[in-house]
């Protein structure tokens, strides 16, 4: 399955790897990832993303999640840091031109996952208890989650 976009789980030392964001006046945090371009694969996307946003080299290790909102799927792949250290690269999201908002990678306390602002949501939620229940290794099969819709349809 070719997904519409791929985000990348790492966790390194008890911390999980994510994107601080300011937009429209609204704080979260987001995987790290973003679209597939072309002909590229799924892993070459995620691979590519990181390496852009976050000047990291990973290696995908296996995918766990599919999650499908507004007819939209993303892939969420566990990841092996292989090397780099964390920081702004010269990518598109830190140009001080770009007006969709502040980006900032950085890395957050697994212990203090429950309390951010760390979406999508459903996700945050399905890895906390995928900690508890497979450990850091997220040994776990695949799994397609759908976006609850919060309207009175």
């Amino acid at each position: 399955m070719k997904f519409s976009s791929c985000r990348g789980i790492i966790i390194k030392d008890n911390k999980l790897v994510v994107m601080q964001r300011e937009k429209k006046g609204r704080r979260y945090c987001t995987f790290p990832g973003g679209h597939v371009e072309g002909n590229e694969t799924n892993e070459e996307c995620v691979v590519r993303e990181l390496m852009e946003e976050f000047g990291i080299v990973v290696k995908p290790r296996r995918l766990i999640y599919g999650f499908e909102s507004n007819g939209a799927m993303q892939g969420f792949f566990v990841l092996d840091w292989i090397s780099g250290d964390i920081h702004k690269t010269d990518g598109e999201e830190y140009q001080e031109n770009r007006k969709n908002g502040f980006y900032n990678p950085t890395m957050i306390d697994l212990s203090k996952l429950v309390e951010k602002n760390l979406v999508p949501e459903e996700i945050r939620d399905l890895l906390l208890n995928d900690l508890k229940t497979y450990g850091k290794e997220l040994n776990r099969e695949y799994i397609v989650i759908k976006k609850q819709c919060k309207c009175r349809c």
